[in-house]
């Protein structure tokens, strides 16, 4: 059953919380698709991802701020499930949501603090990419999780 929603439901929080990596779609100002797979941290109203200033993600999303982000799995051969979440991003470098993205990440992945350090401001740092959903839609049996 396909579903389209706003907000995470709980099926769907529950099915993100048990995934390690999703990939995440961006559009350069040529028009060109960028797909890459990111760690993520999620709460019940958004996506919480780390990537460098002066990476290929963040100058995409200066130039378009929507994006696309999929998290999918095949659990047996006949079956596949997933939630597709197209938002609109937002390269934070401090403040509430920087400290909201950078607990859930090193909540979810322990040795994330220790392997990539998320500082504000500092040479070298790291933006809290915020994707606020849209549209959300999943597939399969994600309550399976």
């Amino acid at each position: 059953m396909i579903k389209t929603e706003k907000l995470f439901s709980q099926k769907q929080l529950k099915y993100l919380l048990g995934q390690q990596v999703g990939r995440i779609a961006t559009v350069s100002s040529d028009q060109i698709p960028y797909v890459t797979p990111v760690a993520f941290g999620t709460d019940t109203e958004r996506l919480y991802l780390n990537i460098k200033h002066d990476s290929k993600k963040a100058r995409n999303i200066k130039a378009n701020s929507r994006v696309q982000f999929v998290i999918d799995d095949v659990p047996t051969f006949e079956t596949f499930r997933g939630v597709l979440v197209s938002g609109k991003a937002e390269l934070i470098s401090s403040g509430n949501l920087h400290e909201i993205g950078r607990d859930l990440l090193y909540s979810k992945y322990p040795k994330y603090e220790e392997q990539f350090p998320i500082q504000e401001g500092s040479i070298g740092s790291k933006y809290i990419l915020v994707i606020t959903p849209t549209k959300i839609v999943d597939w399969g049996p994600i309550d399976d999780s």
